[in-house]
């Protein structure tokens, strides 16, 4: 009785690690995806323009933290906006207002959000120190760095850097397991 109620036991610990990893996945491809439209929108600009060089690691980093992994839970109005950064609307700017009397810049798609986002790091004044740690090929880590003015948020760039370690990393990295080339496993098998 005591090995049924244990296999019984183990068998529902599997289904919930399923159905987490499931969760997790789908969350990760969303990202993914939205990597794929940062990638079509780079390839927009001259390979040598500041635009282009503008790592694909903040732009993820900074969506992934401000849609919450892609979900936009409790954000419906930016989720409508297609606003994947919080951008707020500036004069003359389409925008939808959230419940709390929000103006954000509206967007007719993804790829317009990526290039609105694009354009705020080029030219907003508040960003001058993301520009200079971009155009001298500093580390990630030291761009996150200097976005403390982008948020509200008191802790953002250290915010931004636990979800690049915890998540755009892996995705932008993924670890494939190492193989040894085709003739040393073959002399394994004889």
């Amino acid at each position: 009785m005591i090995q049924i109620q244990e296999l019984i036991k183990h068998f529902v610990l599997g289904i919930v690690s399923l159905f987490i990893i499931n969760i997790t996945m789908a969350e990760d491809i969303k990202i993914k995806d939205f990597n794929e439209v940062i990638q079509e929108v780079k390839e927009e600009y001259a390979k040598d323009s500041f635009e282009y060089s503008i790592p694909n690691a903040l732009i993820l980093t900074v969506a992934t933290g401000e849609t919450g992994r892609m979900k936009f839970k409790g954000a419906p109005t930016a989720q409508e906006a297609n606003n994947f950064f919080g951008i707020h609307a500036t004069q003359g700017d389409n925008f939808l207002t959230t419940k709390q009397g929000a103006k954000l810049t509206k967007y007719d798609s993804p790829a317009d959000s990526v290039r609105g986002f694009i354009n705020l790091i080029k030219t907003g004044t508040a960003y001058e120190g993301v520009r200079k740690a971009i155009e001298t090929e500093q580390p990630i880590e030291n761009v996150f760095m200097n976005m403390g003015r982008y948020a509200e948020r008191e802790d953002y760039p250290q915010f931004l850097l636990n979800i690049y370690k915890a998540t755009v990393h892996n995705i932008l990295n993924p670890v494939l397991p190492k193989r040894k080339p085709i003739i040393d496993q073959m002399k394994n098998l004889q």
